[in-house]
């Protein structure tokens, strides 16, 4: 009786541990099939699957913890049996939740290359309208498919294996305390993952050198539990001493005194900056990239500067927005234009416009709410926010807001009766997933690759049209167009991972009739940041140093030529010879370039990095 006690309560814990197994390798096993073609063959999928274990069964251990103790009081104390309701309540709202961390995880890692995280839940929960925008008939289907098998496998498993063992029987005190002893070891020993000094974390199950894998290993569920609980107060770029960081952050940062090369014909030039949501440079031809999607950007670009090795600060709008405007880099898994309270203390090039006396506005299609940009638009000396909700109901929008056709038609009508000199910003939004038109795709929407190049050829299209009408103003002769990608994107090659630089390579590029004519035609073939943008706005109208302490001005005659990039989980730097990257996740380094140089070499500069973004993050927390 004893032994056949002890085998039953024995089947419960085995089967129920492997029910919360079962999901795990099914949320692998959907994400596995979604990036089938970025995977590297049997081998790596199989050691995915063994090196994720892990973390597997850590995170089931943390799922027995209750059950268990539950199970010692009810025999020491309660000694009857309770509702097996207790149990399915228990078992189905942790069950209900991964359910949504897969079916939400998909679509996400396949638009930013990373796994689900708090950073995703914040910017979704506060930018709703956003997230339904970015949402298709396909997605919602595979959503569905993949939730009834969820729930389907789920249920299934439960009833037929969990229900039939869990069932009260009575056991002697003793073999409860030693059951609670030796249950209470094992559970702890694969939930910290072993005794060594370093506790689990997900660099622990990766192997390979291709980060698709990596991720495929990754645990979802523990991931994002251990995402939700970290700290925002405690910097995660905490590498070195900080009298280190300061010194080595302080070697790539601006030249003191610097000269700085006057482009412009004019003191107080009209000034528009125009940013390009999701621009690559895969998409301009002059930029290496395909051939026939941009070639009016392309003509227009050798009408002014353009500079072809330019790189975004990160992977994301909120980001790219803050480098652009504020010159402040990415900070990882934070993104501080969504702490108000943060951004209203960062500089913006906005605010020096505004005190000089310059009207100024941004124009946007989308809901200016998104991101906090309008709150950040208002705090740093905008005056004029136009954005979906300055139209009719009957103008026609897309998923994300009004076209950006009507908006620029908008702008240059507005232009023409501002009071000159005025400071504009431009924010493009139709080149944004989904990557919907209303109109003729001229690359076809049969995948989102050309659904992309479409919505781009849509944007270089628009973009000549503004471009036009504006040479066509008296405003115009005294006017320097700006014009930056907001960040980097996967599409359209499918082929650059969030550790790669040329994931983050962007267009850059000024023109306009405030240029001096020497400079009509050149391009810079050095390795430049959109962070630039700021000081160089800055020394437009002033000859004081500059304010941005992240911004290099681009017409430095002793800059250095050197890009920092950073996402959720991957920071990188680009020189003109040379560029690395290092996984925060996996703590190794991610990607080398160029092996030309000593592994000496690559490493001091992704030391560098480190001391970089250790003092970012902690300006970041000072704000």
């Amino acid at each position: 009786m004893g032994k056949s006690v002890t085998r039953s309560n024995f089947a419960f814990f085995t089967v129920y541990f492997l029910y919360w197994l079962v999901l795990c390798w099914f949320d692998r096993t959907v994400f596995l099939i979604n990036n089938w073609e970025k995977s590297e063959g049997a081998q790596d999928i199989f050691f995915a699957y063994i090196y994720g274990l892990r973390l597997d069964l850590s995170l089931a251990c943390y799922l027995m913890v209750i059950p268990f103790l539950f199970y010692c009081i009810q025999n020491l104390f309660i000694k009857r049996a309770v509702s097996p309701w207790l149990l399915r309540i228990y078992t189905f709202v942790p069950t209900l939740i991964f359910a949504l961390i897969t079916i939400v995880n998909l679509p996400l890692y396949e638009a930013w290359g990373e796994k689900i995280s708090k950073r995703a839940i914040l910017l979704g929960m506060g930018t709703v309208g956003g997230v339904s925008s970015s949402i298709d008939m396909g997605m919602l289907i595979n959503a569905a498919l993949v939730l009834v098998l969820f729930f389907t496998i789920a249920h299934f498993f439960y009833h037929l294996f969990v229900v039939k063992v869990a069932i009260y029987r009575r056991h002697t005190n003793l073999s409860i305390i030693v059951c609670l002893v030796l249950g209470s070891f094992i559970i702890f020993t694969f939930l910290r993952g072993g005794y060594g000094r370093a506790t689990l974390n997900p660099s622990a199950v990766y192997f390979s050198d291709h980060n698709v894998m990596n991720h495929l290993s990754v645990n979802t569920y523990w991931a994002f539990a251990k995402d939700m609980l970290k700290s925002s107060k405690q910097n995660p770029y905490q590498f070195m001493e900080e009298e280190e960081a300061v010194r080595l952050a302080n070697e790539v940062l601006p030249v003191a005194n610097d000269t700085i090369v006057n482009i412009l014909k004019v003191q107080q030039p009209n000034v528009v900056v125009i940013i390009l949501e999701g621009m690559v440079a895969q998409v301009f031809e002059n930029l290496g990239g395909e051939k026939g999607i941009t070639n009016n950007m392309r003509d227009i670009m050798s009408e002014g500067i353009n500079f072809t090795r330019a790189y975004s600060a990160a992977d994301r709008s909120d980001k790219g927005m803050i480098a652009v405007l504020s010159g402040f880099p990415s900070q990882g898994t934070e993104s501080i234009i969504q702490y108000i309270p943060k951004h209203e203390n960062l500089n913006g090039i906005s605010q020096v416009y505004d005190s000089l006396g310059y009207s100024t506005s941004f124009y946007h299609g989308g809901q200016s709410e998104f991101y906090n940009f309008k709150s950040y638009m208002y705090a740093h000396g905008i005056s004029r926010v136009v954005d979906t909700y300055n139209f009719p109901l009957d103008v026609k929008r897309n998923s994300w807001g009004v076209y950006d056709h009507v908006i620029a038609s908008q702008m240059i009508k507005d232009l023409n009766t501002e009071q000159t000199p005025f400071f504009s910003v431009f924010y493009t939004l139709v080149n944004h997933e989904p990557y919907t038109l209303d109109g003729e795709y001229k690359f076809g929407s049969n995948t989102k690759a050309d659904a992309y190049r479409s919505t781009a050829y849509y944007t270089d299209t628009m973009f000549n049209t503004f471009v036009e009408e504006a040479k066509k103003q008296d405003w115009y002769k005294n006017t320097i167009f700006v014009v930056v990608s907001d960040h980097g994107n996967i599409y359209p090659t499918e082929k650059y991972g969030l550790e790669n630089p040329n994931r983050y390579h962007i267009p850059l590029f000024l023109f306009g009739g405030a240029l001096k004519d020497e400079f009509r035609g050149q391009v810079v073939n050095d390795v430049v940041s959109q962070l630039d943008i700021a000081s160089t706005l800055w020394s437009f109208v002033s000859a004081d140093k500059s304010p941005f302490k992240y911004s290099t001005n681009l017409f430095a005659k002793n800059r250095q030529h050197i890009a920092f990039f950073n996402s959720n989980n991957t920071f990188g730097v680009v020189t003109n010879d040379q560029s690395a990257s290092f996984d925060m996740q996996g703590q190794k380094i991610a990607f080398v370039e160029n092996y030309s140089k000593s592994k000496e070499f690559v490493d001091r500069l992704i030391y560098q990095s480190k001391a970089y973004f250790q003092s970012v993050f902690k300006d970041f927390l000072s704000y």
